[in-house]
């Protein structure tokens, strides 16, 4: 599928975004169903940010700590 942002995938973007997505909905302009889909994938991305932040102090915390990466 190839799909690609400029912008970057942060606590900051995902914010706006569920701002963004809040004033949409108070104008109408998406159904209660999309801003719910958005939520979700909100909540898929805020996972993953907390699981890299774990991971990064696991490692910094257990120097013999190794884990495995995932393969994309």
């Amino acid at each position: 599928m190839g799909l690609s942002s400029t912008k970057t995938a942060n606590t900051k973007e995902l914010f706006k975004h569920a701002f963004d997505l809040m004033l949409l909905l108070k104008a109408k302009v998406i159904s209660v169903e999309e801003a719910k889909a958005q939520a979700n994938l909100l909540k898929q991305s805020n996972n993953i940010l907390r699981y890299e932040l774990d991971r990064a102090v696991a490692e910094k915390k257990f120097d013999s700590l190794s884990i495995r990466e995932i393969e994309q």
